[in-house]
């Protein structure tokens, strides 16, 4: 894991070529009006037919409007990744507005089909599914039953999705490009330089304390004089959720997450509720750090402080070794379909001026590779980061070998499955073969950070949201109110372990799944406490798990997750398994105190 410090020149870049060569391609508009000229041959085939169709001819209907999609997508997903590393490059913004625009044209061509589906009386449902020809859309059609109640009609589903160009998305894409046009002139260690916001988040884990303070400061006073612009975009998000919830009937801001991720309100209650009681093992952890790092108390910025000695630089070569093994460990397809992101140049790592913060893996369709991004900064948190997003390349590819499009992507929840699994196994192998004691108390360190990050840190999130929609119902929120609803998040987490400065007020602002998701944050807690569910099979069973483990990613999301994981022994619905998931954190940190 020694090495050099990896730079933006020496870092991948990814190569969309595969897809279109440039963000001018002819081909992109060829394959839009090819999408346009699709689209009307369905509905001339199809619309006001639907619900006579037999099994055999439903299934052809289906098969085609797979192949719609396949086109329809293709343009638009090449636009955003193109954007996501130059939002600020005119011809590539261009092209993500006409893209979009043109998707959603061409998806309001065929909206009769969704309508026409829900509307399908019981009696044709049932035909529908006792046919053999529909087997494989079997779950595809629960779906469009389980949304009927929600769905309306065909004008009104069309107005809506046009109005989401000029409204959501475009507030969405607002923010993005707000943000990664930030730069911040900063010194660390007597040079200075412009700096981006993913270099600046790195340097929360910097060893000098002073760079921590100074870096995290810096950035949360950026967003408070952002926090204008970002309030109005939260405020009009979540006013126009809670309006077309109202159209769609919806009983809370929840609930069409809850649909859409298959579970029932009950479950994401029992996991929010385990965990919040779980806090104070979170707060023994910070207090514990503190000891450690011979503080009085961690400051917000110390929270992902390194240990001394602890930390290192890891060149990509290192992390990228590091990573493969990892997934090999567990069996040689996985490091054989993580690998393939390397050698096939599907990996953007380097930081710029332009670029998204954060990471992602972009799942794409079946027959269309999967893509990650990432900001490498060259710490051992990156490692991780790298290990979690190719967890979720490998659970695409998988279901992309054996799921059609409209079983391809997973759940939510689900999705975090793979990335967080990939993680574990890093980490384990890091710790196994680590000798220095500093390094390996910091790996142990990261691990618990890790857990307390993707589960405690992610339902605060989530309850925060929770309570923000509650609020923009009864009227628009000024920043500050956002300021009090953050702060008393913030304050149930960590209690009287961690000092708060006035700036962090402001974190809410710098938070973009609450801005491109609704409630998707709890789904990180789920998906971590599933992985220590499932690592603990792993660890039980040894070999014979992988196949079991293997089924469950190729999968996708051809079924529920309840009956999905009932397959392998997990039953999502017992309260008990979430704080048995959260005993796992527990031992971790009486592991640490030992140590410290």
């Amino acid at each position: 894991m020694h090495g050099g410090v990896s730079t933006p020149d020496t870092l991948p870049h990814w190569d969309l070529g595969s897809l279109y060569t440039s963000p001018t391609a002819p081909e992109i508009e060829r394959d839009v009006t090819a999408a346009r000229e699709a689209a009307d041959a369905f509905a001339a085939r199809y619309q006001g037919t639907v619900a006579d169709l037999d099994g055999a001819g439903l299934a052809a209907a289906l098969v085609a409007y797979e192949r719609l999609l396949d086109i329809t997508y293709r343009p638009q997903m090449y636009a955003s990744l193109a954007s996501a590393v130059n939002t600020l490059d005119d011809a590539t913004r261009g092209l993500h507005t006409r893209t979009g625009e043109a998707a959603t044209d061409v998806m309001n061509r065929v909206r009769f089909f969704d309508v026409e589906l829900a509307a399908a009386s019981d009696a044709v449902y049932a035909k529908w599914k006792a046919s053999p020809a529909l087997a494989p859309y079997g779950h595809f059609l629960d779906r469009a039953r389980l949304f009927a109640p929600h769905t309306l009609p065909r004008d009104v589903e069309n107005a809506l999705a046009t109005k989401n160009l000029t409204g959501r998305r475009a507030w969405t894409q607002l923010y993005d490009e707000v943000t990664a046009g930030f730069t911040f002139p900063f010194a660390v260690r007597g040079e200075l330089k412009d700096r981006t916001l993913a270099e600046m988040r790195g340097l929360r884990m910097d060893a000098d304390r002073d760079v921590r303070a100074r870096a995290h400061a810096e950035v949360l006073a950026r967003f408070q004089r952002e926090a204008p612009t970002i309030a109005y975009v939260v405020n009009t998000l979540y006013q126009d959720h809670r309006l077309e919830n109202e159209l769609r009937h919806y009983e809370t801001p929840v609930t069409p997450t809850l649909l859409d991720d298959e579970l029932p309100r009950a479950t994401l209650d029992a996991l929010m509720t385990a965990v919040e009681d779980h806090y104070p093992v979170a707060q023994e952890y910070f207090r514990l750090k503190a000891r450690a790092l011979g503080l009085e108390r961690l400051a917000t910025h110390d929270v992902l402080a390194p240990y001394p000695s602890g930390e290192r630089d890891v060149p990509w070569e290192s992390a990228r070794a590091e990573v493969l093994r990892g997934f090999a460990s567990v069996d040689p397809q996985l490091g054989a379909l993580a690998e393939a992101f390397f050698t096939e140049g599907r990996i953007d790592a380097a930081a710029r001026a332009g670029k998204r913060d954060g990471a992602f893996c972009s799942g794409m369709v079946p027959g269309l590779s999967p893509r990650v991004m990432m900001n490498y900064n060259g710490r051992l948190s990156d490692v991780m980061t790298l290990a979690h997003e190719l967890g979720h390349g490998v659970h695409f590819a998988l279901a992309g070998e054996r799921q059609r499009l409209l079983n391809y992507w997973p759940t939510t929840p689900m999705a975090e499955t793979a990335s967080v699994f990939g993680e574990m196994m890093v980490a384990r192998n890091l710790l196994a073969g680590e000798t220095d004691p500093a390094v390996r108390r910091q790996l142990l360190a990261s691990r618990i950070e890790d857990a307390l990050g993707t589960i405690h840190r992610q339902v605060c999130f989530t309850r925060y949201e929770m309570n923000a929609h509650a609020r923009r119902a009864d009227a628009v929120m000024p920043a500050a109110t956002l300021c009090d609803l953050w702060s008393s998040e913030l304050a149930r987490f960590y209690g009287d372990s961690v000092e708060r400065g006035p700036h962090d007020v402001w974190g809410w602002a710098g938070i973009p799944h609450l801005v491109h998701y609704r409630f998707y944050c709890y789904s990180y807690a789920f998906g971590q406490l599933l992985v220590f569910a499932l690592y603990a099979q792993f660890e039980r069973d040894g070999q014979p798990f992988v196949p079991r483990y293997l089924e469950l990613l190729a999968s996708g999301g051809c079924d529920t997750p309840q009956r999905l994981l009932a397959n392998i022994g997990i039953d999502i619905t017992d309260p008990d398994f979430w704080r048995r998931g959260l005993e796992v954190v527990t031992r971790m940190v009486d592991e640490f105190r030992a140590v410290v």
